[in-house]
């Protein structure tokens, strides 16, 4: 299984979903959707939720990183989603 990201790479790419995604009604509430991967804010801002293929991501507390069901078979495909869409979304155009 690919590493954790950092949380400044989530935060990049909850940007990128931010900014090239379109507004979603995700499974944590209203968020965003990009190439189907599912994020959205807390209702208080403590917590940052990546989902993808019902697996779930948490960035809390700015620093803290974790799956919601470290055992969930779908934790690595939902780590090369985050991995591509940050590649994608961070090449300059030609």
């Amino acid at each position: 299984m690919p590493a954790l990201p950092s949380p400044r790479l989530l935060m990049g790419v909850f940007a990128k979903a931010e900014n090239f995604g379109r507004i979603a009604d995700t499974p944590f509430g209203v968020g965003y959707q990009l190439q189907d991967l599912a994020v959205a804010v807390s209702f208080f801002g403590h917590h940052v939720y990546f989902g993808y293929q019902q697996a779930v991501l948490v960035l809390a507390h700015e620093s803290q990183v974790s799956f919601d069901e470290p055992d969930h078979p779908a934790n690595p495909s939902l780590l090369n989603k985050i991995y591509a869409i940050d590649q994608q979304f961070s090449q300059s155009p030609p």
